[in-house]
């Protein structure tokens, strides 16, 4: 009798061992997060973005004078943009156009370089390189004078063509990077006439480039003194992952700049892409005192800011190439 007893004590225990194991299986299925989601946490990968090379980057285009499309600092800052890319992509390319903007036919680039341009995935980093040729937001008698661009137009190009140095040995083969350096962005007086090289290019994006872009981030006026880069309303319907995962890099690298309170509605380059599919975030700091005047110097700007900047985004890639980012 005690035999059967321990026989029948045995196989209850059996039985709520295969209950638990069951219910605990269904729990896991039940917790596992949906297809395309990971519950990899981010981490920094990268420390190695040169704030100070960048702001040497800014200042070199700045040099040039204002770089209003047609005329000789536009083409230097082009050649000078084309040959730092050279050292780091597998391409380099202009992309030209005409276009008649305020009564006056132009002739725009659009420079591009790739890291990996034949890779499953595509990330797009973009920037301006062109400076606006009047200063609608100065004193009156400096309306007609081109401005120096150096937050609006430099700071972007440069933390570009920084993180094409940083970036290129880091990634893997199966994610590639496109550097987008639009013409046009400033020479019209309106929105519709402005945007004229981002517009250009998504517009003629081959089917193929298109269903390889997983996402873009624009960088316009990232490189002010007092950098204030806030959420911004058309890149958050359609990208909305992007800028809580840069706050939390910036957390970890215990850093500031971009701040998790307010949202501002921009229209600048990534609107074009927006439209055409591309989920492109735009990190600008709008409320930069200088926009559009001739105060818009170097001065104004910090090797700091275009730091913050630099890696955040860096990390950002590394993270989404690494898989512990996604949209």
């Amino acid at each position: 009798m005690r035999r059967w007893l321990q026989v029948i004590a045995v196989a209850a225990a059996l039985l709520l061992l295969v209950a638990c194991g069951g219910s605990q299986a269904g729990a896991a299925a039940s917790e596992r997060p949906p297809e395309g989601t990971t519950t990899r946490q981010l981490r920094v990968l990268l420390y190695q973005f040169s704030g100070t090379r960048t702001f040497d980057l800014l200042r070199r285009q700045v040099a040039f004078g204002p770089r209003v499309p047609g005329t000789p600092a536009h083409q230097q800052c082009r050649d000078f943009i084309k040959q730092e890319l050279s050292a780091y992509c597998d391409s380099v390319a202009e992309q030209s156009f005409p276009a008649v903007v305020n009564e006056r036919k132009y002739e725009f680039f659009n420079v591009t370089g790739y890291i990996h341009p034949e890779a499953e995935r595509v990330v797009i980093l973009a920037a301006h390189y062109d400076t606006r040729p009047f200063a609608d937001m100065d004193s009156p008698e400096n309306y007609s004078t081109p401005i120096p661009g150096a937050n609006d137009g430099a700071s972007g190009v440069a933390v570009l063509l920084e993180l094409a140095r940083v970036l290129e040995p880091r990634l893997p083969d199966d994610i590639g990077v496109l550097f987008l350096f639009t013409d046009g962005e400033d020479t019209g007086r309106t929105a519709r006439q402005m945007f004229q090289g981002a517009r250009y290019f998504a517009s003629t994006m081959s089917p193929d480039l298109r269903s390889r872009i997983v996402f873009g981030i624009l960088l316009d006026m990232v490189g002010d003194a007092s950098l204030g880069i806030r959420r911004e309303k058309n890149s958050e319907a359609v990208a909305p992952g992007i800028f809580t995962a840069i706050l939390e890099l910036q957390d970890m690298l215990g850093l500031q700049g971009f701040l998790d309170a307010g949202e501002r509605n921009v229209l600048d380059d990534h609107i074009p892409f927006i439209e055409q599919g591309v989920r492109m975030y735009d990190l600008i700091d709008i409320d930069y005192t200088h926009w559009h005047t001739l105060q818009d110097t170097v001065e104004r700007c910090s090797a700091a800011s275009l730091q913050v900047v630099g890696l955040c985004v860096a990390n950002l890639v590394l993270n989404y190439a690494d898989g512990s980012f996604s949209l």
